[in-house]
């Protein structure tokens, strides 16, 4: 079995996020996990599995070539972005190329809400995944007729089936799973940005109930929030600390801090096991307290990565985030008290904003002056409300995304242009991070020679950001 990440770009692969990571400006390139989980998944079931990050690597189409001429793989699964949509598709058509038997497999963000459009495309594709691919590929490996797996789409005699909905894992499914097979990885290639040492990702709760018009999580993930339990979670650290030497971890969740109780005992396991690691993770402003914040902190926690998103209520109103400015500024005053840096992410460019509301986005990020953000042009997902409603306004041409991601503009507003959004980002980005008190504190965090290497890689990442097109 190939288990791979096409190469065809350094993108964040999961399946609400596909963001490219050259291109941003604090992004980490951080472990496959799916990759990983389904490659756990199948070497229990006792088969052979190879795992390539094709991406990471840099590596080319002659080495996927080579790949399988030597593995001879029975079943090649590939994750795909909507970004990376036409260049992923030839894997599939260089398997079929070089091993016509072999089964192919596309998983990720774009199979989420099934789209007949689609179809033209996967003329090499045997089977899509439509939601959590860990529960369903020791079936396929298995040679189970695909009419009897749930949660796919396959091909037959030139047509598309669709199976039965596959219902999301239960928490106890979830908790059950094996750890990831990071065995199979080149861990070396996800790197923790400020520091240089590896980085791993640590799965920890799954779904999300609000219902943001931009993101994907509620057809990816589901709209309860499953969570592993703290000790299943805190032994997967403990694994990766004793077998791969793993010290910095990112704690993937779609809302780490949903839960106050599940979150201070999370952090009080890994302060009794003593296992002193450096950790981030994401959260809502309207999900975090002092409590939460003095765990998280006395248990490692460095950064924490909010999605504010707007400058004005309006907007978040109209995207349906169901948070506050003023919860963002008490939530990136608690972080600061607490002694945990703040990673902003905001969003310009949904199909209501003008030049005017862009701006006091922008002011506003400035004013909140975080330690890190990110500014990203919206970028329809199928399957989100978003996506409906643009398609329908005639903002973005289907064919064209591909050429775009959320750093590259290809959608227009209501009242700009998708070249005039590129232009906004670059202006937000060179107005939080070309301010001279916003670089002298950067800089003053600087504790070691590695450190400041790291700053000016940086330092220099954030130029190309802000000269990006």
């Amino acid at each position: 079995m190939l288990l791979a990440y096409p190469p065809t770009g350094v993108y964040v692969r999961e399946d609400r996020c596909q963001t490219p990571i050259d291109s941003m400006t604090a992004q980490a390139n951080k472990t496959p996990l799916d990759l990983a989980y389904m490659a756990a998944v199948l070497g229990e079931a006792g088969f052979d599995v190879h795992v390539r990050d094709y991406a990471a690597e840099r590596a080319s189409w002659e080495e996927v070539r080579r790949d399988l001429e030597q593995f001879r793989p029975e079943m090649v699964v590939a994750s795909m972005t909507s970004p990376t949509w036409g260049p992923d598709l030839k894997i599939f058509a260089l398997t079929k190329q070089v091993r016509p038997g072999t089964l192919t497999v596309a998983r990720g963000g774009p199979f989420a809400q099934w789209r007949k459009e689609l179809e033209a495309d996967l003329v090499h594709v045997d089977v899509a995944l439509r939601n959590e691919p860990e529960f369903v590929v020791a079936e396929l490996a298995a040679g189970r007729p695909l009419a009897d797996v749930a949660g796919i789409s396959f091909q037959e005699d030139g047509h598309w089936h669709h199976t039965r909905q596959r219902a999301f894992s239960s928490e106890e499914a979830f908790d059950a799973l094996p750890f990831p097979a990071r065995d199979k990885l080149r861990n070396e290639l996800y790197i923790a940005p400020d520091t240089g040492e590896p980085l791993t990702v640590i799965d920890t709760s799954r779904g999300c109930p609000h219902r943001c018009v931009y993101c994907l999580v509620g057809a990816s993930a589901g709209r309860s929030v499953r969570f592993r339990s703290p000790a299943r979670i805190v032994d997967e650290i403990e694994e990766c600390i004793v077998r791969h030497g793993f010290r910095n971890f990112y704690f993937k969740a779609d809302t780490f801090t949903w839960d106050e109780d599940w979150t201070v005992e999370v952090c009080r396991q890994i302060i009794d096991r003593k296992l002193n690691i450096r950790w981030g993770c994401n959260s809502r402003v309207d999900t975090i307290s002092a409590k939460r914040l003095e765990w998280m902190k006395r248990s490692g926690c460095f950064v924490v990565a909010f999605g504010i998103e707007s400058g004005t209520q309006e907007s978040l109103d109209r995207m349906k985030k169901r948070a506050t400015l003023e919860e963002a500024r008490t939530a990136v005053r608690l972080c600061r008290e607490a002694g945990i840096r703040s990673y902003g992410l905001f969003l310009i460019g949904l199909p209501w904003e003008d030049r005017r509301m862009i701006q006091q986005t922008i002011d506003f990020m400035v004013e909140l002056d975080c330690d890190h953000v990110d500014v990203n042009v919206a970028y329809p997902l199928a399957g989100t409300e978003y996506y409906a409603d643009a398609l329908t306004q005639g903002l973005f041409s289907p064919e064209r995304l591909s050429q775009g991601d959320y750093v590259h503009a290809v959608v227009k507003t209501q009242h700009l242009s998708a070249d005039e959004l590129g232009a906004l980002r670059r202006q937000a980005l060179r107005a939080f991070y070309l301010r001279p008190s916003y670089i002298v504190r950067a800089f003053a965090r600087v504790q070691t020679p590695r450190e400041f290497q790291n700053h000016v890689r940086t330092g220099f990442r954030l130029l190309r950001a802000m000269a990006s097109v």
